[in-house]
């Protein structure tokens, strides 16, 4: 699968290929595709539920600027760096 850049306007879901659970607030990830695990921070889970159906990128900063006390610019950066890093994992699917 070729990887596609992630921009403010792409739509993001998360893959299908993946094995889930939380547990205290944070979510267990394991890709079967790349059989590896990950975890996920508070925020980090709360991304992962916003990306179960397809939300465009933009959309996703204007909903966790809501719920936390961060500028846009430092939440869009974030943002961009932790759905780039599930992009490279290959545990996220983007459109553009």
């Amino acid at each position: 699968m070729k990887k596609v850049e992630i921009s403010k306007d792409s739509i993001i879901k998360k893959t299908d290929e993946i094995v889930e659970s939380a547990i205290d607030g944070e979510t267990v990830m394991m890709s079967i595709e790349n059989g590896e695990y990950y975890g996920l921070d508070s925020v980090g889970s709360h991304i992962w539920e916003l990306i179960q159906s397809p939300i465009k990128v933009s959309e996703l900063v204007d909903t966790l600027l809501k719920k936390y006390n961060v500028d846009h610019n430092t939440c869009e950066s974030d943002v961009m760096e932790f759905l780039n890093e599930l992009n490279n994992n290959k545990i996220l699917v983007v459109e553009n």
